[in-house]
């Protein structure tokens, strides 16, 4: 239930707080007053559009509410799930900025358009004089219906089952391939299974491959370098020994005859001497530095496969064995394309199945809803000065046209007087009836609807005389039982309030501000006696204005 609403720089609203409780709440004033402005604010609140809020001076247009949401099952599921804490209550609000920008918040947390919309939608129900033109629509008649029968849990899984078994088709659909893409399918991952299989691919190998080679070509580089040093040593005559052993020879020719000499020789011998003990290790680990050029060639080939397999397959050996384990799953589904096509066939039945055995409970239990529904509004439109006006509902099953609502036509039908026959609202029914059709309905509807608050703007249109002190009395009885608000022209309507408000503008050589006041007992007589077209001084007009207003006191509150 809306506790409070606070509007400030809201295009003509200067500034206005309202204090709000549960009963008729009328606002009347001149036209052009601005009356529709507090439901424009409102509206805004619940993430409408709002064409220019901007006051003409460019100042932040400002709107907010404090809603009573301790019985709205509905606004606190949606609250929790967006993790808003409150404690029976939320303050809603709404800054506009010149430059085109809002900020939005409910409980000081920011919240996007759409979620003020779905949280409007639970707090609030706003009707204006065209949206009346909704219950004209298949849908809002449905809508109703489903309300009104109770059965919108029934109608909520009849759409999941009608989503369940359109998705079930898709799939069917999507499988249907022919047999020769079928043949195509099952040759391609055929050949890529045999060729990642063949191929004998491990985890890890590629690294260790590598690391293989690298050893095996370090061994080699050091066995050649030995090998190359053993030659330089004992390459027959021309090996650093050989060399060695003939200068020691030629030195030791000459030391009889030089001291010198003899000793170059003893320095050559141990030259020799240490080259032989190179020569006898060099070789010694040219034995033990095995190096295995066979091994090498096979690891470059073996690199040189997983190098070609990884540009189809995947960039690492696990890539390419994660392709294998999935060509294999696409080989199997191929193979087994028909069985897996029975399979979504008999499921398309099997949800097709459900679906209709819920659209048939469903469309049965609308087939008692609507007698009931029609009577109900029938009862009603005779209390609004409507004696031999009747609403029938007719509820046509459709089977050849299945949608998620189901497949029932649903039409409400209707006739203003006896004799004429039962035709679709939206061709038969006025204004004034569309206007009286649509109170009917929320009276008969009042206890179901999940807001608190309902508002109407001049819901009254185009009914006068016995017929609008009809509508009065019932939007008075409708405020026993929820939160009205309603913009009126009407000085019955006006009379029916529990609370009763004055919009009028007031206008100085820069700007227009419409203001709202709170009317006492003198006021209002004022304000019902201009309604009912005279001036103040009109005793008449005053005197016929108490005693509408007093009529509806005298009645229980």
């Amino acid at each position: 239930m809306l506790q409070e609403l606070y509007v400030r720089h809201f295009v003509l609203i200067d500034e206005l707080r309202l204090q709000l409780d549960r009963g008729l709440h009328v606002l009347t004033g001149e036209t052009g007053a601005g009356k529709s402005l507090v439901l424009d604010a409102t509206r805004a609140i619940l993430g409408g559009r709002v064409a220019s809020p901007m006051a003409s001076d460019g100042s932040p247009a400002v709107v907010e509410a404090v809603f009573d949401v301790q019985a709205n099952e509905a606004a606190e599921r949606l609250l929790a799930s967006w993790g808003i804490d409150h404690s029976g209550e939320i303050v809603v609000s709404r800054t506009f900025h010149s430059n085109g920008r809002a900020q939005n918040r409910v409980n000081g947390r920011s919240v996007t358009v759409q979620m003020l919309r779905e949280l409007g939608d639970t707090l609030v129900e706003l009707q204006d004089q065209h949206e009346s033109i909704a219950l004209m629509t298949t849908s809002y008649q449905r809508r109703l219906l489903d309300l009104y029968g109770q059965h919108e849990e029934l109608a909520a899984s009849c759409a999941d089952a009608y989503r369940a078994w359109q998705d079930a088709v898709r799939q069917w659909r999507e499988a249907q391939v022919s047999e020769r893409e079928r043949a195509q399918q099952i040759d391609l991952y055929a050949l890529q299974v045999r060729e990642l299989e063949e191929a004998g691919l491990r985890p890890g190998e590629e690294d260790e491959l590598r690391a293989e080679r690298d050893r095996l070509k370090r061994a080699q580089q050091i066995a050649e370098s030995l090998a190359q040093m053993a030659a330089l040593l004992d390459d027959g005559k021309s090996g650093a020994i050989a060399r060695l052993h003939e200068a020691e020879r030629m030195a030791a020719a000459l030391s009889a005859s030089s001291d010198r000499a003899e000793e170059i020789a003893k320095l050559l011998e141990t030259a020799r001497v240490h080259a032989e003990e190179a020569s006898f290790t060099l070789h010694r680990f040219l034995s033990r530095a095995a190096h295995d050029p066979a091994r090498l060639d096979e690891i470059e080939e073996r690199l040189a496969l997983i190098r070609r397999l990884s540009r189809k397959y995947g960039a690492t050996t696990e890539e390419m064995l994660a392709h294998l384990e999935r060509a294999r799953a696409q080989l199997d589904a191929w193979s087994k394309h028909e069985d897996r096509l029975a399979e979504l066939e008999a499921e398309v039945e099997r949800r097709e199945a459900a679906y209709r055995d819920i659209a048939e409970r469903l469309h049965e239990a609308r087939v008692r809803a609507a007698k009931s529904l029609g009577e109900a509004i029938s009862s009603s439109l005779a209390r609004l000065s409507m004696a031999h006006a009747e609403c029938d509902i007719e509820v046509r099953p459709r089977v050849d046209a299945p949608s998620e609502h189901g497949w029932d036509e649903i039409r409400f039908l209707f006739r203003a007087n006896p004799g004429q026959p039962l035709m679709p609202l939206q061709k038969v029914a006025s204004g004034g009836e569309l206007s009286r059709m649509l109170l009917a309905v929320k009276v008969v509807i009042a206890n179901l609807e999940r807001t608190d608050t309902l508002i109407f703007d001049e819901i009254d249109q185009g009914v006068s005389g016995e017929a609008a002190l009809r509508v009065a009395e019932m939007l008075r009885e409708l405020g026993q039982e929820k939160q009205v608000l309603c913009v009126t022209h009407s000085p019955q309507v006006a009379a029916a309030g529990h609370v009763h408000y004055l919009v009028a503008k007031a206008s100085d050589t820069e700007r227009a501000i419409s203001r709202v006041t709170r009317l006492d007992d003198g006021g209002r007589i004022d304000e019902i006696a201009r309604l009912l077209g005279s001036d103040l001084s009109d005793a008449t007009a005053r005197m016929h204005a108490r005693a509408l207003l007093e009529s509806f006191r005298s009645q229980s509150t």
